[in-house]
């Protein structure tokens, strides 16, 4: 089961941080789940913070 956390569009999941967003629009023929997400590779709630992110 994963967990809804702050920062906005971040979730855990088996104690990892991962980042998830719906599909755009103009993507979605492209894509079969409604959904992109992608692991943050950290358990780190500071290091998840995008805020802290350098990285665009």
């Amino acid at each position: 089961m994963s967990e809804t956390i702050s920062p906005t569009f971040t979730f855990i999941k088996d104690g990892v941080f991962y980042f998830s967003r719906r599909t755009p629009t103009e993507l979605v023929r492209h894509y079969l789940p409604p959904r992109i997400a992608y692991s943050l590779r950290t358990r780190s709630a500071k290091v998840a913070d995008p805020q802290h992110q350098t990285r665009h």
